[in-house]
């Protein structure tokens, strides 16, 4: 990702260039619970394609954006190189044919194990009883387990917000609710006792998401409910806001 902006960039006039990449598997069938066939893991980003230049306005363009500091993907996508802006992961369950939600996420990265409580007392589908009303938008709960941002495209308005809403138009799909835990995951392990800025880093990622239409559900676990459309009004704000470099 890209570490710090560039001199004379105006990062904002290449928010039209950006694409959506997009990767996902899941068994065909399951030998364990790790391998679940109603468990989708999936991974999303958005690029900057950088194609090889075919004039010298072109390619001052990339040397700009090329500037020291700045980390640059490969790729093999013809004569394209690209810049990472944002990266998330996380998993998609199946609720009408997962065998069990607590194997499934237990045998995965330990994060996972932050969103058993959006399932500890079943309800309907396995889902907690207080999230049952959700199941009217669908049968699928999507957990975002980490998102990441390029430091050069922080503090730009809302620019990683709009980024996320676009990527979650395409995963969310028949979602009954969409669940993440927000942490300030940059602050370094050996950082982490200090107590009073964790706090302070935590409150700021947790308004970003609640500006999404987040709310907080328990344990620090944070659910959108794609049914009441606060997600979509609050997308639809950032790409109002954003029209003109859009």
């Amino acid at each position: 990702m890209t570490d710090a902006t560039p001199a004379g960039v105006d990062l904002l006039s290449y928010l039209s260039h950006l694409e959506l990449r997009f990767d996902s598997s899941a068994s065909l069938v399951a030998s364990d619970a790790h391998d679940d066939p109603a468990t989708l893991e999936w991974g999303c980003r958005t690029v900057l394609p950088l194609w090889e230049p075919d004039d010298e306005e072109a390619a001052a363009d990339n040397a700009r954006l090329l500037a020291p500091g700045i980390s640059l993907a490969q790729t093999s996508r013809g004569e394209c190189q690209e810049l990472t802006i944002l990266t998330m992961s996380g998993l998609t369950l199946d609720l009408w044919r997962i065998g069990s939600i607590y194997a499934s996420l237990d045998s995965r990265d330990a994060d996972y194990e932050h969103f058993a409580p959006l399932f500890d007392k079943p309800g309907h589908l396995g889902l907690h009883s207080d999230l049952e009303e959700c199941l009217v938008s669908g049968d699928q709960v999507v957990i975002i387990n980490r998102v990441r941002i390029a430091p050069a495209w922080r503090g730009l308005g809302g620019v990683g917000r709009l980024l996320i809403g676009r990527l979650l138009r395409w995963v969310v799909g028949q979602a009954a609710i969409v669940a993440t835990h927000p942490y300030p995951i940059d602050i370094p392990v050996g950082e982490r006792d200090d107590t009073a800025r964790e706090a302070q880093e935590k409150a700021a990622v947790q308004r970003t998401w609640q500006s999404l239409g987040f709310a907080p559900f328990r344990e620090d676990l944070w659910v959108m409910q794609p049914y009441r459309h606060d997600h979509d009004d609050a997308v639809e704000r950032l790409e109002a806001a954003f029209a003109q470099h859009l």
